[in-house]
């Protein structure tokens, strides 16, 4: 039986973990999760293991990304076996997801299913096409608040001034940018697959802000519902997080924000492309782990 797909989009650090460990407490959705990923684990599926080993109608390439995704650790959390898949492959890369997903989901009884992956946020018309009855959970997140933590996530430390200036112009506008795709997305597919979700009032009320996306699923909202898993902050307290901008930075955050909203969309979108070109997609460090250290897989 065909369960219905969820996919949670939205910029880094824009608050998609939360909409997905959200949705991942659902008792009839199903997610792969992982401690060490604090809840929902990306899957790069098609942004990565359906792109960079090449085009799937090469069997060749085909072979590789199968080979690949069977070793990650995104597959290797679902518990299926690679010997589950190995009668025809699929045609497509899409079909070949959605039987990872569907089959994962039959394990537990659930109904739904629930993929989280910024990578995905800019193929949201490709994966809509290839799945009609797909769900879309697209954050949307104020660029001064989500700023702190594109400034210091991951450990990082953002540089002094007047470097800094130019990585907070940067992140604000390509806030500005995702949040205006995801609108636009929205607007061609519909309010019945696309639901823009506000960050802030995700967190002030969870299950007010998802209930149309579960009714729109056929399954019933929840009252308390909470995940399971600690939130995904940068910063270890409130009191970090005011410490980690300055005046300055958030004039600057402002002026950059207001700039990008007047700046025509089709202009926001070439500067994202020539970023893209001169940034190569490579797969993020943390694909391949449990493969590599197997007793990992018992402790997630």
């Amino acid at each position: 039986m065909p369960r219905v797909p969820i996919f949670v989009l939205g910029m880094q650090r824009s608050g998609t973990t939360f909409a997905a460990n959200l949705l991942a407490a659902h008792p009839e959705i199903a997610a792969v999760t992982a401690p060490q990923h604090q809840g929902v684990h990306e899957s790069v599926f098609f942004s990565h293991f359906a792109r960079l080993h090449g085009d799937w109608q090469n069997p060749a390439a085909k072979a590789r990304a199968l080979a690949g995704f069977f070793q990650s650790d995104y597959f290797l959390l679902t518990g299926l076996k690679a010997a589950d898949f190995a009668g025809p492959p699929a045609q497509d890369a899409a079909t070949f997801f959605r039987n990872v997903m569907d089959q994962y989901a039959a394990q537990s009884g659930a109904r739904a299913w629930v993929e989280k992956s910024p990578h995905h946020t800019l193929l949201a018309d490709h994966i809509a096409a290839a799945f009609p009855d797909a769900r879309f959970v697209c954050l949307i997140r104020d660029p001064v608040d989500l700023l702190a933590s594109r400034l210091w996530s991951y450990g990082r430390a953002p540089p002094s001034y007047p470097r800094r200036a130019a990585t907070v112009l940067q992140a604000c506008a390509s806030c500005v940018f995702h949040s205006r795709f995801l609108m636009d997305f929205g607007k061609r597919l519909g309010t019945d697959r696309v639901f823009c979700i506000d960050y802030a009032t995700l967190k002030a009320n969870p299950e007010a802000a998802l209930a149309e996306v579960l009714s729109s699923c056929g399954l019933q909202p929840l009252a308390g519902l909470r995940p399971a898993f600690r939130p995904n902050s940068s910063f270890a307290s409130q009191a970090d997080r005011a410490r980690a901008l300055t005046g300055v930075d958030r004039v600057i955050g402002r002026i950059a924000t207001l700039a990008a909203r007047s700046t025509p969309f089709w202009a926001l979108r070439q500067m994202q492309k020539r970023k893209a070109t001169r940034r190569p997609i490579h797969f993020p460090h943390w694909v391949w782990t449990l493969a590599q250290n197997p007793n990992d897989q018992d402790r997630a």
